[in-house]
């Protein structure tokens, strides 16, 4: 063993920088294998950690509605007694006020069975009759350190909403990091912030989240039939698919991504996933050439053992345990890395990775060790096998070098075939950010901020108005109830008019002032703007794509949901540009609004900024104020996106790195194979130019086999990522070209050190030895 590390460390200082190539880029792909194979995993455990979730369950439709009607709890409990437990509950968050300083929390409304149904840890106060009275406020132990600090905050008294003062009761445990679903604070069910409604057969009822706890060794089918039966009278339930949803499901599914659950990012998952496959396969394959290339110039080394009378097995033995060395080196330089690199993929997962934590997952562990073990045998063995098998004279003549130089050259198309598509990718994906970041929304949306009304300016918003319009900086004011790419309404349905019926789906409301259209810079196209005396005439003003829809032939007398149009305006984006642009009502309700739209000049933004808190702190001291402009707003909502673009760069960058080095493994292949053509040109006369063209030309011909593969993969795979986006950009010709020539530059300055090495060579070096 002595022996082969001495002789492991002797080719170490001779080769030290295809070593540390070997190693280090080894161990670079294994760190950021770990960090995405971790994340993955820490994913596929969310909400595991629940005793009971495995009997958990919601009820859900297939449309990803999540809710029921409040009044169906006891009906269902009596239905299906095979349900232990039942709650309903909403989430949103809430305005809180303590000690005159006002923030918002994470909230759920919900009744005592979540206690026990979600095993939510009681740290102290009482266990009895919690959420029984609408007063009562459970606190998780974050919030009550960052509230109350040291304080003990039982029995203390919290301000929420308007003026709705609650007692706190008990602190609970944090929700883990692996929940789904994230609160700070807990209500009973009697609270008028949470909940949506709906109306049937003249009764409008409360709808509300349902999840429930099934005995062990109950079906859920059984349950799901009974809780159908109880629901199909009511509307909404009568022709949609009911069914009952695991809990451990939710995560996962995105059609109830409105819901009060966080839910995973799926395609981020999957492209991950990929590149974890892809990295691992081009590591591990790149690490096995680049290492036998390495050992296939050690033909002396074992010729000398071979005379000298070693084994077969001794060389085996040899070549393994020298590889081994060479894994743990990169494995542990691998960590090292990973630890280094952490912080950078924080915004890329949404969370920070603790590298020592997920070293302690049994299926992370096992995975390293899978790979320490193939990689290190396969590395070890294949050159091992190779050299042991041949006699001295072969190896000293060199007749058995390189004869799978082809399939090397094959395997390093495959891969530049990779760096090719992801560059091409990373390239339409920048384009198409970019595009639709700086697409026309249909309004100016430079120099427009918006904040939300809170506590004593909700029914202030006109008077707020009249006092910003006195600063010379704010050209604009206007008051909204929801805003474009935030709307909080849509209605669907039909309704006649004149025996004519129409019928719209999707279409979203939205409550404002007379001064919309000119904050916004929005053109009317047909009829006229809201007046002030229109005022509880239920009126409103239409986009002229629903015009169009609704084939008016003039707006005279005709109406939206019994609301009268009074104008058509030109159309604009109010959602985002996954989405085509919708169906939009304006209606002029000024006694219902929740926010405040102010266009600026754009001169001294920061003084600007300071007089609206002024104003609004005017009526309500203790506002938290949080403005957000137009543009800044409307760029945040492609982060996944952005972050996919994050993700492929990481995977852009390792692909191109293992590329550079399987084709310098090539390189030095290539070199010595022709090292006695090589010395014959140099001694009749061949230029250094002529032999790089002619060590070279052989990369070039692999890297344009590379770009002929990767254009039709690329523009397909393009394609299909583009559908997502109802606006896109074109895929232009020069995105592939330009991926191509800087994959060429890369490749022959990779190859052209090894090139320029086997050139500049004395040709008398080269020729002594044949």
């Amino acid at each position: 063993m002595s022996t082969s590390i001495k002789s492991y460390f002797r080719n170490f200082k001779k080769h030290k920088l295809i070593y540390g190539i070997t190693i280090g880029g080894f161990a670079i792909s294994l760190a950021v294998l770990v960090m995405i194979v971790s994340y993955i995993i820490e994913e596929k455990n969310v909400d595991k950690h629940f005793p009971n979730i495995d009997y958990m369950y919601r009820i859900k439709q297939a449309d990803g509605n999540a809710q029921i009607p409040e009044r169906m709890y006891q009906p269902i409990l009596n239905a299906a007694p095979e349900i232990e437990k039942l709650c309903l509950l909403e989430a949103t968050s809430v305005l809180y006020e303590y000690n005159s300083e006002k923030k918002w929390a994470k909230a759920v409304a919900t009744n005592g069975e979540f206690i026990d149904i979600f095993s939510v840890d009681v740290i102290q106060g009482t266990t009895k009759d919690l959420l029984k009275a609408k007063t009562d406020v459970l606190i998780t132990e974050g919030f009550a350190q960052r509230v109350f600090g040291d304080k003990n905050p039982l029995g203390e008294i919290l301000e929420f909403g308007n003026n709705e003062k609650k007692e706190v009761r008990a602190i609970i445990a944090d929700p883990l990091e692996s929940s789904s679903l994230k609160y700070d604070v807990i209500f009973n069910l009697d609270q008028e912030l949470f909940g949506s409604t709906r109306g049937f057969n003249e009764v409008t009822y409360k709808m509300l989240n349902a999840v429930f706890l099934l005995s062990s060794g109950t079906g859920s089918a059984e349950t799901e039939a009974k809780i159908m039966e109880i629901l199909k009278p009511y509307e909404g339930y009568d022709e949609t698919l009911l069914n009952v949803q695991p809990f451990k499901d939710i995560y996962f599914d995105l059609k109830g991504d409105n819901d009060l659950f966080n839910h995973a990012n799926l395609n981020m998952i999957k492209l991950l996933s990929w590149i974890a496959i892809i990295i691992l396969v081009l590591a591990v394959f790149n690490y096995i050439n680049l290492t036998t290339a390495l050992n296939s110039e050690r033909h002396k080394e074992i010729c000398i053992r071979k005379t000298t009378g070693a084994k077969r097995e001794t060389i085996f033995s040899q070549f393994l345990s020298e590889s081994y060395l060479s894994c743990f080196i990169a494995l542990l330089l691998a960590v090292g890395f990973a630890i280094i690199i952490s912080p950078l993929f924080k915004d890329l997962f949404g969370r920070e990775v603790n590298i020592f934590e997920a070293l302690q997952n049994p299926q992370i562990l096992l995975a390293v060790i899978l790979i320490f073990v193939v990689i290190g045998g396969l590395t070890g063995a294949l050159p091992a096998l190779a050299a042991s098998k041949y006699n001295a004279i072969d190896l000293l003549q060199r007749k058995v070098l390189l004869r799978n130089s082809n399939v090397r050259g094959v395997f390093n198309t495959i891969q530049l075939t990779v760096t090719l598509s992801l560059i091409i990718a990373l390239s339409i994906i920048t384009k198409q950010i970019n595009f639709v970041k700086t697409k026309d929304v249909g309004f100016n949306k430079e120099f427009l901020l918006e904040v939300r009304l809170q506590g004593k300016t909700s029914d202030k918003a006109a008077v707020i108005k009249e006092k910003l319009l006195k600063y010379p900086n704010i050209t604009d004011v206007t008051a909204t109830h929801g805003r474009p790419f935030a709307i909080y309404s849509t209605s669907s349905g039909s309704w006649k008019k004149d025996s004519v019926e129409y019928e719209i789906d999707n279409l979203s409301v939205m409550n404002s002032d007379t001064s919309f259209l000119s904050a916004f810079g929005l053109e009317i196209v047909k009829g006229r703007n809201f007046r002030l005396t229109d005022k509880g005439q239920n009126v409103c003003i239409i986009n002229k794509k629903t015009y169009d829809y609704l084939q008016l032939d003039d707006i005279d007398e005709s109406e939206v949901f019994g609301s009268k149009i009074v104008g058509v305006v030109k159309d604009f984006h109010f959602k985002d540009m996954h989405q085509e642009l919708g169906f939009i009502q304006l209606k002029y309700d000024p006694d219902n609004l929740s926010n405040l739209n102010i266009r600026i000049s754009g001169n001294d933004i920061p003084g600007t900024l300071h007089v609206i808190k002024n104003t609004l702190k005017e009526f309500e001291p203790n506002l938290n104020f949080e403005p957000r402009f137009y543009d800044e707003w409307i760029n945040t909502m492609y982060r996944k996106e952005e972050n996919q673009a994050k993700a492929i760069v990481i995977y852009a960058v390792i692909a191109l790195l293992l590329s550079s080095l399987g084709l310098l493994g090539l390189a030095r292949f290539s070199a010595i194979r022709r090292t006695k053509e090589i010395g014959v040109r140099k001694v009749n006369g061949a230029k250094v130019r002529e032999i790089l063209v002619m060590l070279n030309s052989g990369f070039v011909k692999w890297v344009v086999i590379a770009f002929v593969i990767a254009c039709p993969v690329a523009w397909y795979s393009m394609n299909r990522w583009l559908e997502s986006f109802a606006y896109k950009t074109t895929l232009s010709w020069w995105v592939f070209v330009l991926s191509g020539i800087l994959v060429l530059g890369i490749s022959l300055l990779t190859v052209s050190w090894q090139s320029w090495w086997a050139a500049t060579r004395n040709p008398v070096e080269a020729l002594r030895y044949e």
